[in-house]
């Protein structure tokens, strides 16, 4: 029998049954861009605003493919051998042989995140104001943070940015994009579900430190599965200053066992992509040639005998090494004669130690396999998927309140105003995937003592650098009443 649904009355029951959508402050919380006390109100400020601002640059995440999927508990699979054959040896020409073993599987999911931000809240009778004719509205942005690319930051928020001096709008998309860029980026590396909150509210996915780990068990049994496991090794706090041979033949090792892994297990050819901070690639570039050059030899000549160096072809395998290191273009390590790509990201964690040395790690993360088969990607709840959010908003919520940006990868929510205060948000749901965690490893604890380290694009370190002020320099007008 089939029942016919009458949504206009499941719609209305609903909306009797659903909590009120959370309103508007009646309380500014906006620093105007103009206007009385406005941040760019000070009369006769230049045209030119020069950009000092640093915004991560995140190597690893501009270079994996983005998907929609709206499976929340995907299950993933990795073959693992086949068990161990039973049985005795025929005796006699007519006896039963032994028993082949029995193939086995181990099976994996990934999670969602769930990331959120909002504008503060502005009062629109304040939007459009100057303060007087020494008030320009033709200041120019010189220069700008926004280097790369970053599929975290909502594309929206971006092109709202365009203009961010002039406008009040564009202020708060620039603010609203700095925000999405700069606080999320470290969870591609640190992403954990132990720290969601209680309400589900923020949510975390895997990052790379869970997924390329040791310790991996089948999602359904919770047996372990060795087979699936990353390779982690620890360099054990050495400097790679003094430890160049170390460390050189501590990368080759862990590259020489995945090239082994993918060859044997029929996945190759894979690509493989190295991750670190830019501050420990350029300290190991300084001597990785030489290393790379002698290390062996050390364990074949004697103390009397003389090595010979070609200094200029070191330094010029260095440079190539480096390639554009400022623009972030052409970085690779010279591994067993293959040249494998680095990408250098700023969110990889940094521990800061005595005398301004510092420890991190280096991610093998294999791009694809079999020649081209994505095998670490972005996957995204797309909210204007059929009969999904967007479908569901048209019916139980007022018009205009929801629209989506980025291919549905981000919702955006036009708050209940209060009288004229009005006020923005965002939220998206991403997670990793990384279906071969077998094809991939982590060197940690590798100390390195750069002659100075580099600005740092985010708030908690501190090697971040600010200054100046959020609002008017001084008050704004306080002219005397036209009568006593």
């Amino acid at each position: 029998m089939t029942t016919s649904i009458d949504y206009e009355k499941l719609a209305q029951q609903v909306l009797q049954n659903v909590i009120t959508t959370k309103a508007v402050s009646s309380t500014p919380t906006a620093t105007y861009a103009h206007g009385p006390n406005g941040l760019f109100s000070s009369p006769g400020l230049s045209q030119p605003v020069f950009s000092a601002m640093i915004l991560p640059r995140l190597g690893l995440q501009e270079l994996l493919p983005v998907r929609p999927s709206r499976d929340m508990n995907p299950l993933f699979g990795i073959m693992t051998g086949v068990t161990a054959t039973t049985g005795s040896e025929p005796t006699g020409v007519c006896d039963d042989p032994p028993v082949a073993g029995l193939m086995k599987l181990c099976t994996y999911s990934f999670v969602y995140g769930r990331q959120s931000r909002m504008s503060k809240v502005f009062d629109l009778d304040r939007i459009g104001q100057v303060t007087n004719r020494g008030e320009f509205l033709d200041l120019q942005l010189q220069g700008t943070p926004w280097q790369g690319g970053n599929v975290n930051v909502p594309g929206a928020a971006l092109s709202g940015a365009i203009n961010p001096l002039n406008s009040e709008v564009g202020k708060s998309m620039f603010e609203m994009a700095v925000g999405w860029s700069r606080d999320f980026a470290k969870e591609v590396y640190t992403g954990n579900p132990a720290n969601n909150t209680a309400g589900g509210g923020r949510k975390y996915f895997y990052g790379l430190d869970t997924l390329i780990n040791t310790g991996y068990r089948d999602a359904e049994t919770g047996v372990a599965c060795p087979a699936a496991d990353s390779i982690v090794r620890s360099f054990g706090s050495l400097d790679v200053s003094s430890n160049g041979a170390a460390i050189v033949r501590a990368i080759a090792g862990v590259y020489r066992n995945l090239k082994y892994i993918a060859v044997n297990a029929g996945l190759d050819p894979v690509t493989w992509i190295l991750t670190m901070p830019t501050a420990l690639f350029y300290e190991l570039t300084e001597i990785y040639p030489c290393a790379y050059q002698t290390y062996r030899c050390q364990n074949v000549f004697s103390t009397s005998q003389t090595q010979v160096i070609d200094s200029q072809a070191l330094i010029k395998m260095r440079d190539d090494m480096r390639g554009d290191i400022f623009e972030r273009k052409g970085q690779y390590l010279l591994i067993d004669g293959a040249k494998v790509p680095v990408a250098l990201d700023d969110a990889v964690a940094e521990t800061v130690l005595a005398g301004e040395s510092f420890t991190s790690s280096i991610y093998f993360v294999p791009l694809t396999a079999l020649s081209g088969t994505p095998v670490t990607y972005w996957e995204y709840r797309n909210y204007d998927e059929p009969n999904g959010a967007m479908e569901a908003a048209k019916t139980f919520a007022p018009d205009g309140q929801y629209y989506t940006s980025d291919s549905g990868r981000f919702m955006w929510h036009k708050k209940p105003p209060t009288n004229f205060c009005v006020q923005l948000l965002a939220k998206t749901e991403p997670r990793m995937v990384l279906l071969t965690p077998h094809l991939a490893a982590r060197i940690t604890n590798i100390k390195y003592t750069p002659l100075a380290h580099q600005r740092s694009p985010f708030t908690d370190s501190s090697f971040y650098a600010d200054g100046g002020h959020s609002g008017a320099a001084v008050g704004g007008p306080s002219y005397y009443s036209p009568t006593a």
